[in-house]
Formats: C-alpha cells, structure tokens, sequence
C-alpha cells in the first residue's frame, strides 16, 4: 500500500514539474518547431488523379522532386550500376555495410529442461563504401571467369546480409539480371524459379546449401553453387550431383580481384532484377524489374522519406522482397550505413540471444528500420518482457514519457528532452 501511494506520488510530481517545463518551454518551442506547420503538411493534398479508367487508377505525386532526387537526375544516374559508383565518390570512407560478429555457439538450458543453441556475439565489423564496391566489383569479375556471360541470369537464395548486397552489385557491374528467391521457398517452388529463368549459377548460403542439394536432379542447366560462408561452421560441400562445382563466395570474390576482366555496364533499359513472388497464391511469379525502374523508385522514395547521411539501418526482412531491396538501396543512395540482423537475434530478448547478452538492435542503435507487423509485436513483447523484469519506478516512468511524446506528437511537436533521457 505505502509503495503504491509513493509511486502515485512520485508520477504526480513529475508530471506537475513537466507541466511547468511545458509552461515555461511553449513559447519557444512554438517558435522553434511551428507545429501548424507540420499539421498543414498532414492536411494537404499529396497526389492527385492522371488517369482513370473502369479497371485502374494512375496517381502522380503532387510534390517538386528532392535535393538527392534532383542530384541523380543531373549526374544521369539512371541505373544501378552508376548508382554505386556514384556514391562512392562522396561516401568513400564511411560504414557502408556491418555484420556482427559471432563468436561462439553455447547450450543454453531453459526453465523446462530443454536445451536451446545461443549465440555469444560480438561486435559490429564495417566494410565502408568503397570496400563494398571493390568486394562487388571482384565478385561480379569472378563471376565472369567461370564463364558467365552479360545478360543471362544469375540467381540468388540467401538470407539477408552483406553478402547478398554485394553480390547483388556484382551482378549489376556486368549486367546479369539477377533472380532472387525467398530464403523461405519450399523446393518445388525453388526448382520452378530456377529452371523458368534458365539460371546455371546459384548464389546460396551455408544454411540453404542443403536446400539446393537436394533440387539439383530437378535443375538440369545448374553448373555452379556458390555459398556465402558461416562464422562458426565448416560447410560440408560432398555428395553433391556429379559436375556441378560448389564453390565459396570467398573463392569467387579471390579469383575477381586476380582477374582483368573488365565491367560490362547495363543501360537504363535492361533488366535488372526478376524478382519472385513469395507463391502464396500459387506458384511463384517472377516480375521483371529493369534498372530504369528502379532508380525511378529509389528517386520516388527519397523524395517521400526524410533520411539523413547519419542515420543508420538495421536490415534483417528479405532482400529477395521489394519493399527491403529498394529500401536499403536508397539507404545507399543517401550514404546510411547498414548494419545486418535476423529476427533470431534483432532484440535482448530474441530467441538466439544468450540470455544476458544484448541483441543487434541494442549494438546497433538503429535510427530506421523497415518493418512488418509480426517483427513489430515481437518488439512490442521484448520492450513490456524488459520492463516486466525493471523496477516499478522505471515502469512508471515509461509510461509517463510513451503517453507524453504521444500527445504531444499528436499536437505537432518533437519532445528532444525525453527523447534523451528514454
């Protein structure tokens, strides 16, 4: 009884004080951040109707385009390739893309007796932007050394990482269209995508190598798997179908640097990505992407999204989707760096996280992430997990500044004081 009455009074004295912050600060927050600004920007028209029939509507942005929009346009970056190469000349030494280290793999024994593998992490390790574009350059040359040539497909059936990133950029440095599959098909679906493409080269992981193995009787064109490597585990590459090569992405990525092979640049026009739908509806469909499509949507994003060159993003949903790959290629674009996660390791309290290790968003400290609403409950269960387990003045105290930021939010204003101290 007495903690509850110290706790009721304790919020209450804060929020008296806040409100007399609030009293105080009005004025000049009212000068500072013009809220019936932002509440006009909320209330105006955005976009407005160009063509309309019985069966579809065309929508055009009502907006002039942006400043990094404009500068593309003007240096005619208009395919994916250029787009690198252009962001190298101004971010050449800055973090481009980070994957966290891990250092071991432990048994964890849980309340009920079962035993779960957990990792022990380390830290983030960065290649900056120009390293990423060497390491793309040398794998899009070694790629050309086992024989590939410009225009036929390469795929790729790999989780998301750095890797995948730079391979994808391999592709484009020598125009092979680059098929992407979801981590998660079933092996009918894999088999469909690679065969309907007529792909000989498969990009894969450690993890998914088994995956493939057992589909290569079912892709008779497939002649080389190349996997990306894991941190801890040797990867076991016999038994494989006879004359197909199974190759290390660092092997590859060697035989490049070693290599004068030179780039062959796709125009705006070609294709850069047959991207394949998840198959939820049936089978999967591939959906041609070309590099005009993309910068046109990378310049529509950049212009309808605020990013800052300081701001940092955690890349963990599919590349193999849209929404994620043209995300972090605008990222690019605006010289954000990237740092890689996995839904098993995002947060504290993710299921490969040693219990009282941090996750990658802790290490991280991201600004921006692309989200889902299933990784979104998950955050919102580790956040109430972490304060379930805090005291109950820190319980309160969240829940003062989450309801204050709220409101406030709601009246057009940005709160700086509890966003430092929350």
């Amino acid at each position: 009884m007495m903690d509850n009455m110290w706790l009721e009074g304790a919020i209450q004295a804060i929020k008296a004080l806040a409100f007399v912050c609030d009293i105080v600060t009005y004025p000049l927050y009212l000068l500072l951040q013009r809220p019936w600004e932002k509440k006009r920007l909320s209330r105006r028209p955005k976009a407005k109707a160009v063509t309309r029939d019985d069966k579809s509507i065309t929508y055009r942005s009502l907006e002039s385009i942006g400043e990094i929009h404009s500068q593309v346009l003007r240096a005619k970056v208009d395919t994916m390739e250029k787009m690198l190469l252009y962001v190298v000349k101004t971010f050449r030494d800055k973090k481009c893309l980070g994957t966290r280290q891990i250092l071991a793999e432990e048994d964890e024994v849980q309340p009920n007796g079962r035993i779960f593998k957990k990792y022990v992490m380390g830290e983030y390790q960065w290649q900056t932007y120009e390293e990423v574009n060497q390491l793309a350059t040398h794998f899009g040359r070694g790629l050309r050394e086992l024989g590939h040539m410009p225009r036929k497909n390469i795929a790729i059936f790999a989780e998301t990482r750095a890797e995948w990133m730079i391979a994808a950029h391999g592709c484009f440095k020598q125009n092979f269209p680059l098929v992407t599959l979801y981590a998660t098909l079933g092996e009918d679906a894999i088999a469909h995508g690679i065969n309907e493409t007529e792909v000989t080269i498969v990009v894969t992981t450690h993890d998914l190598l088994p995956k493939i193995k057992n589909i290569l009787h079912r892709t008779p064109r497939v002649a080389t798997v190349i996997y990306m490597e894991d941190q801890l585990h040797s990867t076991d590459t016999k038994g494989f179908k006879d004359g197909v090569d199974i190759i290390p992405f660092q092997q590859v990525v060697s035989n490049g640097q070693a290599s004068s092979m030179e780039g062959v640049p796709p125009t705006k026009d070609d294709i850069a990505i047959i991207m394949y739908t998840s198959g939820s509806t049936g089978v999967p469909k591939g959906v041609q992407i070309t590099h005009s499509n993309m910068m046109a949507t990378m310049g529509a994003f950049s212009d309808a999204v605020t990013i800052y060159d300081d701001d940092v993003f955690l890349g963990f949903l599919p590349l193999a989707h849209v929404f994620e790959l043209l995300t972090e290629s605008v990222c690019l674009l605006c010289g954000v760096s990237i740092g890689y996660s996995t839904p098993l390791t995002m947060i504290d309290t993710s299921s490969k996280i040693k219990k009282g290790t941090r996750g990658d968003a802790s290490v991280l400290h991201p600004t921006c992430m692309t989200a889902v609403p299933l990784i979104l409950d998950r955050i919102y269960k580790g956040v109430n997990e972490k304060l379930s387990k805090a005291g109950p003045l820190k319980r309160v105290l969240f829940d003062f500044a989450f309801e204050y930021k709220r409101t406030w939010m709601k009246r057009g204003f940005s709160t700086p004081l509890i966003d430092r101290m929350v």
